[in-house]
């Protein structure tokens, strides 16, 4: 088997199927979007997780910068980025020539305008002839037995010749294909380093936003790049969740918990603003694991420290962060899972119900006055 058939970069035609190679790329590769981002930015390339997951999203041309990044990230040669960038540029110049060619297209025939046409049928008989008796025009005999009009006129009679419409003379396709293909091979020298990989030029634009095609409103329920998009923010706010682009209860709960932090609105879905927000400084700060909250619910339940553990990770599985959502649309907080309305009642707000020292506290001051754990309930462990 040669070495066309095994690589597939040769059988590229389309910008869908170019996109679809490079989603092979980054699989092959076994690294999350996170660490492509990671791995870009310490080769001199910037690709924040957005920007990839838009792209590979997509079946449309990406811009070369990107895909360089990613290659790069990924592991992929000098020799071979170089390979990919040459394809890319084919196939943009591919669709520029197609565009330019429907546009520039002329019919192939073209019907001679019409008032020549009809001074020539019409010219004066001299002689006698058949016009100047009031009889029937010089071509109205048969179209099968009759010449062009322009010829049957009489003699002594000047006729002008009917020209057709000319096309518009172009180059050839090939010629423009290729001048346009010589301008972009030197717009890419000016911009190869001494690796011979592509770097990133000191004005390079920014991709266009990853929310664009995205739902103004993005909520519990909904799946796809969008929701991968807004997973990776998260995480990158300090918010551990699964960044599998599905839109569920956890992402859920850790937005809520970015909102109350952000002091934006508690709605658990996710706009513009939020979107923005996200990509900014923002950051929720680190908080207990494990660990310190099981030696810290310990020390303060020492009358049943082992019923307080199993009681703070049945209620929020020892997630200082986590936030539920009842059916009624009321929220309960933190470790001990404190309810919306016992924050009002307590005059707290949500940044101190989501403290593990705050809620280990409340917790103990709530069983002081029952002796027991009566005042929660829950039965299933998590």
């Amino acid at each position: 088997m040669d070495d066309a058939a095994r690589d597939p970069l040769t059988h590229v035609a389309t910008a869908g199927e170019y996109v679809a190679l490079l989603r092979d790329v980054r699989r092959r590769s076994g690294l999350t979007y996170r660490e492509i981002t990671r791995q870009a930015s310490a080769a001199g390339h910037w690709l924040p997780p957005s920007t990839l997951a838009t792209m590979l999203g997509r079946t449309t041309l990406p811009r070369e910068r990107t895909v360089v990044a990613l290659l790069v990230a990924c592991g992929t040669t000098p020799a071979d980025v170089r390979r990919w960038v040459e394809t890319r540029r084919n196939i943009e110049a591919q669709l520029g020539e197609r565009d330019r060619w429907e546009n520039q297209a002329v019919p192939t025939t073209s019907s001679p305008p019409a008032a020549p046409q009809q001074a020539a049928n019409s010219a004066p008989a001299v002689d006698g002839g058949p016009a100047a008796s009031g009889g029937p025009a010089a071509n109205s005999e048969p179209a099968g037995n009759s010449p062009p009009a322009a010829n049957s006129a009489p003699a002594g009679t000047v006729v002008g010749p009917v020209r057709p419409a000319q096309p518009r003379v172009t180059a050839p396709w090939p010629t423009r294909r290729w001048l346009r293909l010589a301008l972009l091979a030197v717009l890419g020298v000016l911009t190869v380093g001494a690796s011979g990989v592509l770097l990133p030029g000191a004005a390079a634009t920014v991709d266009s936003s990853p929310s664009d095609g995205c739902p103004l409103i993005l909520r519990q329920g909904m799946y796809g790049p969008c929701v991968l998009d807004l997973q990776e923010r998260l995480v990158a706010g300090g918010l551990e969740v699964p960044v599998d682009g599905w839109f569920g209860p956890d992402t859920t709960s850790r937005l809520i918990v970015f909102q109350a932090f952000g002091g934006l609105p508690v709605s658990g879905t996710a706009d513009g603003r939020v979107l923005d927000e996200l990509s900014g400084a923002v950051k929720v700060p680190p908080t207990w694991t494990e660990d310190r909250i099981g030696k810290e619910v310990r020390r303060v339940f020492p009358e049943d420290p082992g019923g307080a553990v199993q009681l703070a990770r049945c209620l929020s599985g020892l997630d200082p962060y986590r936030v539920e959502i009842a059916g009624d649309g009321s929220r309960r907080w933190g470790l001990f899972q404190f309810s919306d309305m016992e924050l009002s009642r307590l005059g707290v707000d949500r940044r101190t119900a989501l403290d593990p020292g705050w809620s280990i506290g409340a917790a103990r001051h709530v069983w002081s006055r029952t002796g027991d754990f009566g005042h929660w309930h829950c039965t299933a462990s998590r």
